[in-house]
C-alpha cells in the first residue's frame, strides 16, 4: 500500500508553551477543530482500497519560514492531526503497539504562506523484517 499524507496549518494555540496559558475550553475547541479537519483531509487522501494497517510508520515534517518548533512542540501540535488520521482509519492507533517508526523533521521555506505541517503514514507489511518480534 502507498503512504497517505495530509498537510495543514497548525494552530499556534496548541503549541506546548501556549497551551499552558490558554483556557481549557479554547484548547478543547482548537484541538477538536484540528482533529476534525485532519479527519476530512485524511478521508480525501485515503485510497478507495485502503485497508487499515496493523503496523505503520509516521513522519511529521514542519515547514517553517521563521523559528521552528522544538521536537516536543512539533509532536504536541501534530497530535490532533494524527488523531484525525486514526479516526479516518488511516491508522489503527497512534501508540507504540501499532507504530514501528515515528520521526520528526523540519524544513525551511521562504515565506510564511508556506508554513505547514505534513503527516505521512506509511503502512508496514506484516512480513517486513522491521516488525519481527514487535
Amino acid at each position: 500500500m502507498e503512504p497517505v499524507t495530509i498537510e495543514f496549518y497548525h494552530d499556534p494555540d496548541l503549541s506546548k508553551n501556549k497551551i499552558k496559558a490558554t483556557h481549557w475550553n479554547k484548547n478543547g475547541k482548537s484541538t477538536r477543530k484540528q482533529r476534525d479537519d485532519a479527519y476530512v483531509l485524511a478521508m480525501l487522501e485515503r485510497p478507495d482500497n485502503w485497508e487499515t494497517p496493523a503496523k505503520a510508520t509516521v513522519e511529521i515534517t514542519q515547514y517553517h519560514a521563521g523559528v521552528p518548533l522544538d521536537y516536543e512542540g512539533l509532536a504536541c501540535v501534530s497530535a490532533p492531526g494524527l488523531d484525525g488520521m486514526v479516526d479516518a482509519g488511516i491508522l489503527e492507533d497512534d501508540g507504540p503497539k501499532h507504530l514501528v517508526g515515528y520521526s520528526l523533521r523540519h524544513q525551511k521555506v521562504k515565506t510564511m504562506d508556506e508554513n505547514r505541517v505534513r503527516i505521512t503514514v506509511t503502512p508496514v507489511p506484516a512480513d517486513s523484517p522491521a516488525i519481527r518480534g514487535v
